[in-house]
């Protein structure tokens, strides 16, 4: 649901932008909007890799010092 609310922030946005310049060409409009949709869900991804494999070495290490 957060990820929706975002990707109709920026399109709200983008149409805002494109009627204040008075020109609409929708290819270009809906092709920025994949493009950075793509690039925030790329950044996403490797966030959530990188802060998974902090809390699994975390976690590996504590139950190593257990015994």
């Amino acid at each position: 649901m957060f990820w929706g609310v975002l990707i109709g922030v920026l399109a709200g946005g983008v149409f805002g932008a494109s009627t204040m310049t008075d020109s609409i060409d929708l290819v270009a409009i809906y092709k920025e909007m994949g493009i950075g949709v793509g690039i925030g869900v790329g950044v996403a991804t490797v966030v959530f890799a990188i802060g998974a494999a902090v809390v699994s070495t975390i976690d590996y290490y504590r139950k190593r010092k257990a015994y």
